[in-house]
C-alpha cells in the first residue's frame, strides 16, 4: 500500500469506504496523464465520498462539456478561478495547470499543481474562497495534505471552514452509503431521522 495513504489511515479509518472501482486507463486517456500513486490508492481504500460533512473528495472522472459537480466540473471550476503565471506547470493540454480533487463545505477546491511529468510530486494547491491569499501551494500530495489538515500540522488552516482542522477523528464516508442513508430517511451524520427526508422528492 502507498505509504502516504498508510499514515492517512491512521488517522482516519476506512470502515465506511470501499473500492470505487475505477477504470483509470479511461480517465487517464481523457486527462491525458497519470494520476498520483496516493490518490489511486485512495480510491481503492475510501473511494470517492465526504469527510465530516466538510469535505468532499470527488470521483476521478474524464473531462467531459457535460455539468459535473465530480473532477471534471471542480477542475473547470479552479481553472476558471487560476491567474496565469503564479506557479509554473508542465506542458500538454491535459495538465495546464490545475485539476482537482475535492471541495470544502466552503467551496474552496483541492487540486494537483500539475507540475512536472511525475505526478507523485505534483504539489496541493488550494482555491481558498475567503482570505487574503486565494491560492496557496503545499509541498505534499493529497493524502499527506489530508493528513496534516487533520493533525493541524501546516502552517495554517487550508480552508474556509476550520471544520477538519485539527480533528481529532475525522470520518469518511462513502457516497453510495450517503445516498443509502439518505434514501432511508437517516442523516447520515448524525444517524438521527432526517427531518427533511423527502421534502424535495416529486
Amino acid at each position: 500500500m502507498n505509504e502516504y495513504v498508510e499514515g492517512l489511515l491512521c488517522v482516519m479509518p476506512a470502515g465506511d469506504g470501499r473500492d470505487e472501482r475505477v477504470d483509470w486507463g479511461a480517465v487517464e486517456r481523457g486527462w491525458g496523464t497519470r494520476f498520483p500513486s496516493d490518490y489511486v490508492a485512495f480510491m481503492a481504500t475510501w473511494g470517492a465520498g465526504g469527510v465530516d460533512d466538510a469535505f468532499s473528495v470527488v470521483r476521478p472522472e474524464a473531462p467531459t462539456e457535460e455539468f459535473s459537480q465530480e473532477m471534471a466540473g471542480e477542475t473547470a471550476n479552479a481553472r476558471a478561478l487560476w491567474r496565469p503565471g503564479q506557479e509554473s506547470y508542465g506542458p500538454g493540454a491535459g495538465r495546464l495547470p490545475v485539476i482537482a480533487w475535492g471541495v470544502s463545505c466552503g467551496a474552496d477546491i483541492a487540486c494537483w499543481l500539475t507540475e512536472g511529468s511525475d505526478p507523485d510530486r505534483w504539489p496541493v494547491a488550494v482555491w481558498k474562497r475567503h482570505g487574503r491569499t486565494p491560492w496557496t501551494v503545499h509541498d505534499c500530495g493529497m493524502a499527506e495534505f489530508l493528513r496534516k489538515v487533520f493533525l493541524g500540522e501546516l502552517a495554517d488552516c487550508p480552508f474556509s471552514d476550520a471544520s477538519l482542522w485539527g480533528a481529532a477523528s475525522p470520518r469518511f464516508l462513502h457516497w453510495q452509503e450517503e445516498q443509502r442513508l439518505c434514501g432511508l430517511g437517516i442523516d447520515p451524520w448524525t444517524g438521527e431521522p432526517d427531518p427533511y427526508a423527502g421534502l424535495y422528492e416529486s
